[in-house]
């Protein structure tokens, strides 16, 4: 029996947890696969266990009201979300079906295929803009700017509103952590206020002016099926901001970062198109970025041997479930860009949640990644990367880079 004193804990609160959870998570499936953490929810770690968890029709993503207060400074954004059309990401059937397919059709393969030549244009004009430049962040420089740009096309929005509208979000987007600082507070209400004035006066401006662009479809399926509220319209595009940028900016940070960790895997993506297929879902399964998800479970079960209670909350831990050795065999641990199965990773999630904008950001990921890489074959680290001190959200907050000479 493992020693308590020696026993695995995952706590995202431990700054080197942060920094890297592997070796925590592969603790966690050999020793205790069935986790109880420190606050006191339950956390699976192993692939088959999480897929299960993620796709049991019995279960609720639905937070649950628990004996722990919230802290007073986050009280005023638990009234926000009460008063607001609660997201999709927390709405269970038949609720979640109904506004999930008001817009799945949106985000279609084929949808987002006709957004590829636009996205493309978006990151060569970006690698034109940096070519002149010996070092950036990646981040900031690359990784932030491309996803936001695209969805902003995408919804029709104008250009010259941009750099407004990417700050009210990433203020925003701090609300998808469980907990806040008070500055984080005032500045995701603050971001909010705006950002919901700003989408109320285009989606009239949308409604008076039809155009071909993603903000007029999600209007006329408001207006013509008296199916979506406008507030419910609000919460959508709210969502297709914070949740659709901050991920993939991840996607394309952690996945450069793990090329540079990997010389022969960069080289692979760099001199053989035929790679581009895998890539990205190869470096989603490497380095998720979101690495939790939540399931409340309406029954009884038994997961790996272990009781859980009818009104659990269970936690799936994402970035472990992608490397575990007993469903991706021995070369787990290794980052491999040819991998054939690389897209049966959970980063998406699975089930009836598995993530709406999941063909968008493999687009997005694979330009932005195998564009970077082409156009400056000299791409090297020149720092210390950082990591943002978030529980659900991965990603690097700096990655300095020096480009070398474009090719």
């Amino acid at each position: 029996m493992t020693d308590l004193v020696d026993a695995p804990v995952w706590n995202p609160f431990d700054p080197e947890f942060l920094l890297d959870p592997y070796p925590v998570y592969a603790r966690l499936r050999e020793e205790d696969p069935v986790h109880r953490t420190p606050i006191g929810t339950l956390i699976v770690s192993r692939y088959n266990d999480v897929h299960r968890v993620l796709r049991d029709t019995e279960s609720s993503v639905q937070r649950f009201e628990t004996n722990v207060d919230l802290p007073e400074h986050m009280l005023r954004l638990r009234q926000r979300s009460l008063e607001r059309a609660p997201s999709i990401l927390g709405l269970d059937p038949p609720d979640h079906t109904r506004l999930r397919g008001l817009v799945q059709r949106t985000f279609t393969p084929r949808a987002v295929g006709r957004m590829r030549e636009q996205t493309t244009a978006i990151v060569d004009d970006l690698l034109d803009d940096l070519a002149g430049r010996d070092e950036i962040d990646l981040i900031s420089d690359y990784a932030f700017v491309i996803p936001f740009a695209v969805i902003h096309s995408m919804l029709g929005l104008p250009d010259t509103d941009m750099a407004m509208v990417r700050g009210w979000s990433h203020a925003l987007t701090q609300t998808l952590e469980p907990y806040l600082s008070p500055e984080q507070v005032d500045a995701a209400m603050d971001g909010g206020e705006h950002m919901d004035a700003y989408l109320r006066d285009a989606v009239a401006q949308k409604r008076r002016n039809q155009a071909d662009d993603l903000l007029t479809q999600l209007v006329e399926v408001e207006e013509a099926g008296d199916r979506m509220t406008e507030d419910e319209l609000l919460s959508m595009v709210s969502l297709l901001f914070v949740a659709g940028h901050e991920t993939t900016v991840n996607l394309i940070g952690n996945g450069t970062h793990a090329l540079l960790d990997h010389p022969d895997q960069l080289a692979l993506v760099r001199n053989d198109p035929a790679v581009d297929d895998s890539v990205v879902d190869e470096l989603l399964r490497w380095d998720s970025p979101v690495q939790t998800s939540g399931r409340r479970l309406l029954h009884d079960a038994v997961i790996s041997g272990v009781e859980v209670a009818d009104g659990e909350m269970v936690l799936t831990a994402l970035g472990s479930a992608n490397r575990d050795q007993r469903f991706w065999g021995d070369t787990a641990g290794t980052l491999d860009v040819t991998r054939a199965d690389a897209a049966r990773h959970v980063s998406f999630g699975s089930g009836v949640h598995h993530c709406l904008g999941a063909a968008l950001a493999r687009m997005e990921g694979e330009i932005a990644v195998t564009r970077l890489v082409r156009r400056f074959p000299g791409l090297a680290l020149s720092g210390e990367p950082t990591f943002n001190a978030r529980i659900i959200l991965r990603g690097r907050e700096s990655l300095p880079v020096s480009l070398g000479t474009p090719a």
